[in-house]
């Protein structure tokens, strides 16, 4: 492996999180010089360095390796997180070392987990630093600044490939480097579109601003203690569904809907199908649960309620109006399953997915079928295309390594001292990059408790889910890291 062109692409993408440091202490400056501009400016200064250094150093760095690529991808989210902790470190108040750096690695993998338990009390600047990880890490690092590389040596174009599941590329149809466009684009379109219609519903422009970054990363930040019940306004709760829903959805697919092909393209493909009619037997199911309950006022306040929580959930958002943890055990476990399937591959959802999930079904679907008749040959499908055999094994073991990380997450939780619910909604909501869990960790509660282990163990989750386990793995496997201190190449 060549450390070097590592390094320098790895440099890139903190360039990229100076800029938004940057961009925070110029609205700190606005705001009369608050008290984030200082930790703001020098933390922006110092990204800028750590990533110009590299690039001195390496010139023509040529084309970047398939294997490197994985380093690069793991090693920027990891190098971002610990950069994008200092703004908070220096501007102390609630930030330890362990709850600054837990906040940045929450906000990069969109996450949305926090251990503020005042938010209101920090400064615009820091708050919008805060949304600003949550943005980044939306799109994903390795997307943004791919599209500045050169096209003509192909980095770009193997660094979004390295960021990208399997299942994920076989649904694109395009090549990385326009897909890297398109998919930029329309996420920018729509946090615009989403900016202009909270503000309109009611929201100030700050909030508008931060609250569809975050809608629109589907991290679940918000800069009100209460989260969105803070506004108890119908039309934001509203807006805020609807674009957490579309950012949830495969991007090309968004894109598709506003060419020729227009809605028959995005209705007829059986992943938005199969996604958008959970959404709304769970909302049923919901909604239905908590009007038997008849603690939670008329069925229309009720479908109000499973509505937003099922859109903010199921798109592994977090945003919330009500406390989930009051709700009957028949609606906390439809939640709880929508956090482990959650949202499409191609968006800034995070879950297992909800293409893997159909994959598993039609495998053992397929299985049973073939038990008929040995010689009988089937195919799996998903959106009219044949999904390989390699690809269907991949998708099993994906979900069997998911699973088993839910399982040692909350076991290690659970030794921490964490109740039994608190330790394992917090293991899958943390791998699913959900955010809120039960217990402990519920809704209107946040993380600030867990004991400092916890809070590894869930920001070592929140990482391998964002970068869908495998290139985690790869990074950090024995022979790996044995070649690499060794200086051999891969």
């Amino acid at each position: 492996m060549r450390f070097k062109i590592v390094a320098k692409y790895i440099g890139v993408s903190m360039l990229l999180v100076s800029a938004f440091m940057l961009i925070s202490a110029m609205i700190s400056a606005y705001n009369g010089f608050d008290a984030g501009f200082l930790p703001l400016l020098f933390s922006g200064i110092m990204a800028g360095a750590l990533g110009i250094f590299p690039s001195i150093f390496v010139r023509n760095a040529g084309r970047v390796r398939r294997e490197e690529g994985f380093y690069v991808v793991t090693g920027s989210w990891f190098f971002c997180s610990l950069i994008g902790m200092v703004p908070f470190l220096m501007y102390g108040g609630p930030f330890t070392f362990t709850d600054a750096l837990f906040e940045s690695v929450s906000g990069f993998t969109t996450t949305g987990a926090s251990i503020l338990s005042d938010i209101e009390s920090l400064p615009r600047s820091i708050l919008f630093w805060r949304m600003s990880t949550s943005w980044i890490g939306g799109i994903g690092i390795i997307a943004l600044f791919s599209l500045v590389l050169p096209s003509s040596g192909g980095s770009g174009s193997t660094l979004a490939e390295a960021e990208m599941s399997q299942i994920a590329k076989s649904a694109t149809q395009l090549k990385m480097k326009s897909f890297a466009r398109a998919t930029v684009l329309t996420y920018v379109v729509l946090t615009i579109a989403a900016v202009f219609s909270l503000k309109f519903s009611g929201m100030c422009w700050f909030d508008a601003v931060t609250h569809a970054m975050s809608a629109c990363a589907t991290c679940g930040f918000s800069t009100k203690n209460a989260s969105i019940a803070f506004y108890d306004n119908p039309l934001i709760e509203a807006v805020l569904a609807v674009f957490m829903v579309l950012c949830s959805i495969r991007f090309v697919l968004l894109v598709r809907a506003f060419t020729r092909q227009g809605a028959r393209a995005f209705f007829g493909s059986e992943v938005v199908r199969v996604f958008l009619m959970t959404l709304f037997v769970s909302i049923v199911v919901i909604t239905a649960g908590l009007a038997f309950s008849g603690d939670n006022g008329s069925l229309l306040h009720c479908f109000r309620l499973a509505a937003f929580q099922v859109a903010s959930v199921f798109t592994t958002t977090g945003l919330a109006t009500t406390d989930t943890a009051l709700w009957p055990t028949m609606c906390i476990s439809v939640l709880m399953a929508g956090s482990l399937v959650c949202g499409c591959s191609g968006s800034t959802s995070g879950g297992m997915k909800i293409e893997r999930a159909i994959v598993g079904f039609k495998s053992i679907r397929q299985k049973v079928t073939q038990m008929k008749s040995q010689n009988l040959v089937t195919r799996i499908s998903l959106d009219g295309k044949t999904v390989s055999e390699a690809a269907a094994r991949e998708t099993l073991l994906f979900i069997v390594c998911y699973i088993i990380l839910i399982i040692s997450g909350a076991v290690l939780l659970s030794v921490t001292g964490m109740d039994l619910e608190s330790s394992w909604t917090a293991s899958l909501a943390c791998i699913s990059n959900v955010g809120p869990g039960f217990g402990e960790v519920g809704s209107m509660s946040n993380y600030s408790e867990l004991p400092g282990l916890a809070k590894y163990v869930c920001m070592a989750l929140m990482v391998i889910g964002r970068l869908e386990i495998f290139p985690v793995l790869y990074v950090f496997r024995l022979k790996s890291l044995r070649q690499a201190f060794q200086g051999k190449a891969l």
